[in-house]
């Protein structure tokens, strides 16, 4: 009887162990392949960066070029354009021009037939250039024919504008009023004329340099 219960335990033991053993395995699972990079990938990578990198310095270079050569270029452009309209900015310098060519005008164009020649020697202070020429023509023409009609003429600029001033040069846009008188028959008369007068200043002075009239004067 001892016998029999001492051997119990033993294939109990025993059972134990083939259940054990008998248990299914878990299946292992297995780590993702890694992709194999061929020999050619690989160099082509570091071919592609070199050649990127060149491209860029390349870009880099043109960019820097064309920014020196617009900046040379826009220098040049200012160097070479018109220079400003002082008359928009300027209003002393204008207004000087203004006065001078104003009381030339006046002068100029105002004669009394007693004495033309006094009107003339003004004239050859006040005009230079090209408005010599036109001048001396017109008048001419005044020297004839005033005494005979005893013709005294007056001129008043009535509004004028300087249309543009640059540095020694201006033109000048004139209206002026012209009364003339016949000194025999006291007949009067009027008239309007437009002058545009290109001056040069000599030294202090703004002179006539040529004159365009656009509604004759007499």
């Amino acid at each position: 009887m001892a016998d029999k219960t001492s051997d119990q335990p033993a294939e109990s033991a025993v059972g134990t162990d083939e259940t054990a053993d008998e248990t299914p395995e878990a299946p292992a699972t297995e780590a993702p392949a890694t992709e194999e990079v061929s020999d050619e990938t690989a160099k082509t990578g570091p071919r592609r960066a070199r050649l990127a990198a060149v491209i860029l310095g390349a870009v880099t270079v043109v960019l820097a070029g064309f920014g020196v050569w617009a900046t040379l270029e826009a220098h040049s452009l200012r160097s070479t354009a018109a220079p400003p309209n002082l008359a928009l900015t300027d209003g002393a310098a204008t207004s000087a021009v203004n006065r001078q060519i104003v009381r030339a005008v006046n002068t100029v164009f105002s004669y009394n037939y007693a004495d033309t020649g006094a009107t003339r020697r003004a004239a050859q202070s006040l005009l230079t250039g090209q408005a010599i020429h036109q001048y001396n023509t017109y008048f001419a023409l005044v020297a004839k024919d005033a005494p005979a009609q005893k013709l005294v003429v007056t001129t008043r600029v009535t509004n004028s504008g300087v249309e543009l001033l640059t540095g020694n040069r201006a033109r000048v846009l004139v209206f002026a009023n012209q009364q003339d008188t016949r000194a025999g028959t006291h007949q009067t008369s009027y008239a309007g004329a437009l002058f545009a007068v290109t001056a040069v200043r000599q030294g202090n002075q703004w002179k006539i340099e040529n004159i365009d009239t656009f509604n004759g004067s007499r």
